[in-house]
């Protein structure tokens, strides 16, 4: 199965924009009030920066045969396939999933634990069509190529990886598409499989578990954590102590 990475490209480079436009008013500044002043404007900026980067830089989504990974601004997640029981996408793409076992703690964005729950990961990379675009495609069928859900017929080829971006119901269907795909390729492969065991062949390698064992997980990164402290800390010692 092919590989799929979703990212926003209007908004990668709205932070490149929001940093290049935070420099003039900083040297500004700095040349006519001191540095001082300089050191107040440049923490301002780059906090603004980091949100910007934290927004609209950092969200992701890769499809994968194995499971489904999504970045958010703080948080990042793997769900495995079986674990989606339903796609949203009305206000911004969300990935229901299926209740899990105790071992799956509050790993998802939304939802409460116990048995019985319904647990949802929102997508941070896909996000809503504004207004005057949702008009202009409201009669046109949503834009997924077929080249990004069908499976490579060698089954020894690397997979194909591509790069592009959707909104939300785009987003949506082009995972209806690939969970509809990867059940199709996998039948077919377990079908070649043991026909190879039969006829005494080496069968096809199988995809690896994952690694945790657990439908999907989640976790807190590092570094926009790091990141955002310390554009606050900037903010606040150069508003108390200059």
């Amino acid at each position: 199965m092919p590989t799929i990475v979703l990212r926003s490209l209007l908004g990668r480079l709205g932070v490149a924009v929001v940093g290049l436009i935070g420099l003039y008013p900083v040297a500004v500044i700095w040349l006519a009030d001191g540095y001082g002043h300089g050191l107040q404007a440049l923490s301002a900026a780059f906090a603004v920066t980091v949100a910007a980067w934290l927004l609209w830089w950092r969200p992701l989504m890769r499809l994968d045969q194995e499971s489904i990974r999504v970045r958010n601004a703080f948080r990042s997640h793997r769900v495995a396939w079986d674990a989606v029981t339903d796609v949203q996408s009305r206000w911004g793409l969300v990935l229901v999933l299926a209740d899990a076992d105790a071992g799956a703690g509050d790993d998802a964005d939304a939802g409460s634990g116990g048995a019985g729950t319904t647990r949802r990961v929102a997508v941070a990379a896909c996000q809503r069509s504004g207004v005057l675009a949702a008009l202009a495609r409201r009669d046109r069928e949503p834009g997924v190529g077929e080249e990004y859900v069908t499976p490579s017929p060698d089954e020894t080829a690397p997979p194909r990886l591509y790069r592009t971006h959707m909104n939300c119901d785009d987003a949506g269907y082009l995972l209806d598409l690939y969970r509809a795909a990867r059940a199709e390729h996998m039948a077919l492969t377990d079908r070649l499989r043991r026909r190879a065991r039969r006829m005494g062949r080496v069968p096809a390698q199988e995809p690896a578990p994952p690694a945790d064992g657990r439908p999907w997980s989640g976790r807190w990164d590092a570094a926009p954590v790091a990141a955002a402290a310390l554009a606050v800390a900037g903010v606040v010692a150069t508003t108390l102590l200059l």
